[in-house]
């Protein structure tokens, strides 16, 4: 039995830290009473290890336990972390500085799935909400499609944070690891009120997201069926990083917009490329005059339907989630072990 301390504001933002996945851990780990009983010490943000109290440091001096920064957050591993490729780092603090064990999407293989990408394991209300949106959309015909596209409104919507400051356009190039916040606002404000819809706090004004009761429930009742096209654009990309976005976008009827190079692992789902739209490679002014132009050639009703098809038969698969939640505490438990035994 592994005893870990946790701590900090992001301390629920961990594979170790969901309902949804702790019990995969119930025999291998649990929480030390106190941070001095503790084997490991887990972080989820580095923020909460530079912020650590006095006391917290003292006590590190002289118990001298592993500390682990697990993050599944390429986004803040780059904007705040800083040095995302290496696995052993030295944190500061403002009471002296603190060696960590880095564990993230490029430091480890502990989030390259199998078929279920790792954030889609954290609340089960993305495995029924797929498994029964994907139900409906796949009895329709590309008749049916072609039919409702015709109806719809709006021909595209976006729905994420307003980020435009420059300090998010980071890339480490041999990973793979590109900040895209910046570069999907810009794209938004070329496209413009007249091209786009632009939806979310940020943007509008308003409660902020977190406010709400529950925010993805509402997400996707306001965004069922309203677009044509839906900005489906990560954070950040990486190869191994794909969240709720892209698999939203089409529960939701629409045409995903996406960003992902040849390596990234969108393409391993086998969606026909025709029925979504990936602007990898592309500026924001680029892509823009890309939006603008006609689309949705014949040919598309039957990709965008087989699409449908292809994604009821993934989130309808017997023990899909089951074997890749077990993949991931095999994979965990392995590396809080390496941890242990490195000492570092």
């Amino acid at each position: 039995m592994i005893r870990i301390f946790r701590t900090g504001p992001h301390s629920h933002r961990t594979p170790l830290s969901y309902p949804a996945l702790l019990p995969l851990f119930d025999s291998a780990i649990s929480d030390a009473a106190a941070p001095q009983y503790a084997d490991l010490w887990v972080f989820a943000h580095v923020m909460d290890i530079e912020s650590l109290p006095h006391d917290l440091v003292a006590l590190w001096r002289r118990e001298r336990r592993p500390i682990l920064l697990l993050s599944e957050e390429p986004f803040w591993d780059t904007i705040w972390g800083r040095r995302p490729l290496d696995r052993q780092i030295v944190v500061e603090t403002g009471w002296g500085a603190l060696p960590v064990t880095q564990i993230n999407h490029t430091t480890s293989a502990l989030y390259r799935f199998d078929r279920v990408p790792y954030y889609l394991l954290t609340h089960p209300r993305f495995a029924r909400t797929y498994a029964e949106r994907f139900a409906r959309n796949a009895a329709r015909s590309a008749a049916d499609w072609q039919a409702d596209f015709v109806a719809r409104a709006q021909a595209l919507t976006f729905m994420f944070e307003r980020r435009p400051e420059p300090y998010h356009d980071i890339s480490w190039p041999g990973a793979g690891l590109y900040g895209l916040c910046a570069w999907r606002t810009r794209l938004a404000e070329a496209l413009g009120p007249e091209h786009c819809e632009r939806l979310g706090a940020s943007w509008q004004g308003g409660a902020s997201r977190f406010e709400l009761a529950d925010w993805y429930g509402d997400k996707m009742r306001r965004l069922d069926g309203r677009a044509r096209m839906l900005g489906a654009f990560e954070n950040t990309h990486h190869p191994d990083y794909i969240t709720e976005k892209f698999f939203d976008a089409l529960a939701c009827g629409s045409v995903p917009l996406y960003a992902a190079a040849p390596e990234h692992r969108i393409h391993d789902f086998g969606v026909p490329p025709g029925a979504w739209i990936n602007l990898w490679g592309q500026t924001a002014e680029q892509a823009a005059d890309h939006l603008r132009a006609p689309r949705f050639p014949g040919s598309f009703w039957e990709a965008f339907r087989a699409a449908q098809s292809l994604m009821h038969g993934v989130f309808s698969t017997p023990g899909l989630f089951e074997a890749e939640r077990h993949r991931l505490r095999a994979a965990l438990l392995a590396e809080l072990a390496a941890t242990l035994e490195s000492g570092w």
